[in-house]
């Protein structure tokens, strides 16, 4: 029986997509809930058996997953970590397909996929990059029609907002010296009246700034000529679809809007259906539809 709850800390969207998520895993999962444990929704023996994952590709996901544990990442259904894998992860199975999705995303370009990475931050050595732990949800590497080597960085959010700034990261993006200012200035992504201060104080900002300019810094270093960065959401999600993408586009150049795009899950998808045509695409694309797509619920 679908439990329809409301918790303090939710905000419009979140509370339809938590609804959804529970009619979704009672109808159609059929697993039990624990009311003692509301936010963590499949029990540990369903995360376990990686119910979190689309059954079709569900044994091929798992091989992907390198640390799999029945931890919140593969049992909270409102939480993105693990949608990368359901949606991205199926591509590599028809990398064909993947080409011509992403350059209908990008507007062209692409020649060749050659691989797709979930969780992907450049390489081992992160002092070539932002010296963080600024990563990419899902990274496609990709061969451009001219020969040389592209990628694009995609961040996927679902019930999630912006994040509050931590002590040692306001002191390492003030640094006059450090990478975050020194990629932010020789990017060219940013008019020139910003300042970095603006990352320090707008929280709905960072991480779209810090995942476009860990872009920008594969590009510093020569490890790819091109670089597109896609932030992917609900179109329900208004803190992204109102606020944060909205004003973020508004410190760009045309350089950084050029780089820079965003798509919601409702319209991927249905791109998605005219280029994965068969029979187990298209189940597939129906299952992310029922499954992340939220109505007034």
């Amino acid at each position: 029986m679908t439990r329809s709850k409301i918790y303090k800390f939710d905000d419009e969207f979140k509370r339809k997509a938590r609804a959804h998520q529970f009619k979704f895993r009672d109808e159609i999962l059929r697993v039990s809930y624990d009311d003692k444990n509301p936010q963590v929704m499949l029990t540990p023996e369903a995360a376990k058996d990686g119910l979190i994952f689309y059954a079709g590709y569900r044994d091929y996901i798992r091989k992907k997953v390198t640390d799999f544990r029945a931890t919140a990442l593969y049992s909270n259904m409102l939480r993105s970590e693990h949608i990368p894998f359901n949606i991205f992860s199926p591509m590599e199975l028809d990398k064909s397909g993947a080409v011509n999705l992403f350059n209908k995303i990008i507007g062209g370009g692409i020649s060749l996929v050659k691989d797709i990475k979930i969780e992907f931050a450049g390489n081992e050595n992160r002092s070539a990059y932002l010296n963080d732990g600024t990563s990419f949800d899902v990274y496609i590497e990709y061969v451009a029609v001219d020969g040389r080597n592209g990628g694009i960085g995609i961040e996927v959010k679902y019930t999630e907002q912006g994040y509050r700034l931590g002590k040692k990261e306001k002191e390492d993006i003030l640094k006059p010296d450090g990478p975050y200012k020194y990629k932010t200035d020789r990017c060219g992504f940013y008019k020139d009246d910003l300042t970095i201060s603006r990352f320090i104080t707008d929280n709905d900002l960072r991480q779209i700034w810090r995942n476009h300019i860990l872009g920008f810094s594969m590009i510093d270093i020569g490890q790819i000529a091109y670089f597109h960065h896609i932030h992917l959401y609900p179109k329900g999600n208004i803190h992204f679809a109102e606020h944060a993408l909205p004003n973020y586009k508004k410190l760009l150049t045309d350089k950084g809007r050029e780089s820079f795009k965003d798509i919601c899950f409702e319209e991927l998808f249905e791109l998605m259906k005219t280029i994965f045509k068969t029979e187990e695409q298209t189940n597939w694309i129906n299952y992310l539809q029922r499954r992340y797509i939220v109505d007034n619920e």
